[in-house]
């Protein structure tokens, strides 16, 4: 009884999940045999899964249907989990939104102790039917969303992460002095970046995307699409831009570069989506929440601006990075070599990173896990 009034939690990666799950499903007695050691493991060890959203959109985004369920049967099927989010299963969002409103409600409050008043209104401890509801037939019916979302987050990924076009470092001052360009001038250097861009996807972007092309052209056309609305100095376009993100001229010292400003502007943009229904002014949210506060940015920023050079921009890294933040709640968070490696170097970057992380490890299998968690 005392294991489970005070938990471990352990946060799987995804593909240990689907390990565990076949196993235990598999018409080989040895297979099914290690599934239900692992599970006794747990059991006995006082160690809940932590799960989120971002788990279940993985399991489901998948072609075969009868698969799926499987995956959401045997989810449905555990004694005990532990999830993200207090109505129902949440991911990242969930996270962010908690932390901001703790950090709000507590100016004092160091990122650590941030994150433990989060933790206690954002972790949620039950049965796989608590997780996932008295039907689970219903996530069966969310898997072509998940499957669509899929493929947007490889195009997501691939231009997003892309250096083909890449001013980070300049001065922002120099754009907000800089020559503005006539409409024509502009829709040539977009064909110029359209090839670059559309080149960069082939080589380096997620193989599974069929078409690296299409999606070039269609970013570079919603940017042509706002041209016939541009204003009339390259002053009055930057700060327009920032202005749609949050940033106002008091956010910017004059040495700022444009990446800089632009990292800013995201945390604007995430806390504002993630605190929408809260009720607070969100300038009043801006005052008193600096990015330093927040765990789950300093996490995913942390590992988008350290973590090794990809040689293909995968789709589900923005999942990998997602599931990574559960690295400040879980006492053990399971991920990939290259997350790993992110870690590791972040580590050495973002001092915050280990006042806020707790143990992060790489396990080739679910049933290796057990090895990893100290006595």
């Amino acid at each position: 009884m005392s294991a489970l009034l005070k938990p471990f939690f352990l946060a799987l990666d995804t593909s240990h999940l689907t390990q565990w799950i076949r196993d235990s499903l598999s018409r080989k007695s040895f297979e099914r045999q290690r599934a239900r050691a692992f599970s006794e493991w747990l059991e006995g060890r006082g160690v809940l899964p932590l799960l989120t959203l971002h788990h279940l959109e993985e399991l489901c985004a998948h072609e075969d249907a009868d698969l799926v369920c499987d995956r959401i049967g045997f989810l449905h099927s555990l004694p005990f989990v532990a999830w993200i989010g207090d109505q129902g299963p949440g991911g990242v969002t969930s996270m962010m939104g908690s932390e901001v409103l703790a950090a709000y409600a507590n100016p004092e409050c160091n990122p650590a102790r941030v994150r433990d008043a989060a933790a206690a209104s954002l972790i949620q401890v039950g049965s796989g039917e608590d997780f996932l509801g008295p039907d689970p037939d219903q996530w069966l019916a969310l898997r072509e969303i998940f499957l669509e979302r899929s493929r947007k987050a490889r195009a997501l990924v691939a231009v997003a992460r892309t250096n083909v076009i890449d001013i980070s470092s300049k001065p922002i001052s120099e754009l907000l002095n800089g020559r503005f360009r006539s409409e024509e001038e502009v829709r040539r250097q977009l064909e110029v970046m359209e090839g670059s861009l559309s080149l960069n996807i082939v080589r380096h972007g997620d193989k599974r995307i069929e078409e690296p092309r299409t999606v070039a052209a269609g970013f570079m056309k919603q940017v042509a699409d706002a041209i016939g609305n541009l204003p009339q100095s390259a002053a009055a376009l930057v700060w327009e831009s920032l202005a749609a993100q949050g940033v106002e001229p008091s956010d910017v010292r004059p040495g700022s570069t444009v990446g800089e400003v632009l990292e800013y502007g995201l945390f604007l943009q995430q806390m504002r989506i993630s605190t929408q229904d809260a009720g607070i002014p969100f300038r009043d949210l801006k005052r008193l929440v600096t990015m330093d506060r927040v765990p789950t940015w300093t996490i995913s920023s942390g590992l988008r601006r350290h973590g090794p050079p990809l040689k293909e921009r995968k789709g589900s890294e923005l999942n990998d990075t997602h599931l990574a933040c559960l690295a400040a709640y879980a006492d053990l968070t399971l991920v990939d070599k290259r997350t790993l490696e992110g870690f590791r170097r972040a580590r050495r970057k973002v001092p915050n990173l280990n006042l806020i992380c707790r143990d992060v490890e790489r396990a080739s299998a679910y049933h290796d896990v057990p090895a990893l968690v100290r006595p």
